[in-house]
């Protein structure tokens, strides 16, 4: 059975207050893992993503189809926050209704961003590390670079990241694009490898 919980609520930012932004309420977020903790990880994922289908649905239908699908790591960045309310339990499931805020500026971006001319994919790239801060200056430069809509952590050890890349354009114009950023997108004999460039 589940039970309800009481927790305090953290405020939605100032801009989301007293009109619609781009806030989105009444999100149902529901899941089961083995458990309680999974369940609740898995729901508000699943919930934060409903959430921005619904924003998209609201101020830009005809945008659903290219962007309705962007990466976790994406949607991360456009999440300022949420709010969980009448959350609710059990041993493997957990259920709530989310109210989410997404940040203004990088949403407009996005949605204002005309897609690059030529074929648009995901590649699968091995990014080789040298150590964390090596991990830490890629996703910089990732989450900072119009090559890529998005992109996913496939695997992660200490030598080696496997990502998955989401490209408005094809891999030649990303790799143009990247190395401007500091990053070398090459084929290598294992397939496509990212890497910094040197003295960057």
């Amino acid at each position: 059975m589940l039970a309800a919980l009481a927790a305090p609520l953290a405020p939605l930012p100032a801009w989301g207050q007293g009109g619609s932004g781009f806030v989105v309420r009444g999100i149902a977020a529901e899941a089961a893992a083995e458990t309680a903790t999974a369940a609740r990880e898995r729901a508000i994922a699943g919930g934060l993503r409903s959430a921005w289908a619904a924003l998209l649905a609201r101020e830009a239908p005809g945008e659903q189809a290219r962007l309705g699908a962007i990466s976790a790591e994406e949607l991360e960045r456009l999440v300022e926050s949420y709010e969980v309310e009448n959350e609710r339990v059990g041993a493997q499931r957990y259920a709530a209704t989310l109210t989410v805020a997404f940040r203004p500026e990088p949403v407009r971006r996005l949605l204002a961003a005309r897609p690059a001319s030529g074929p648009s994919g995901r590649i699968e790239v091995t990014a080789p590390l040298n150590g964390l801060s090596d991990w830490v200056a890629i996703r910089q430069r990732l989450a900072g670079s119009p090559a890529i809509r998005g992109y996913e952590v496939l695997a992660l050890s200490r030598r080696e990241a496997r990502l998955a890349l989401t490209l408005p354009g094809g891999q030649a114009e990303a790799a143009a694009a990247l190395a401007s950023a500091g990053l070398a997108l090459r084929d290598g004999p294992g397939g496509p490898t990212l890497g910094l460039v040197p003295g960057t």
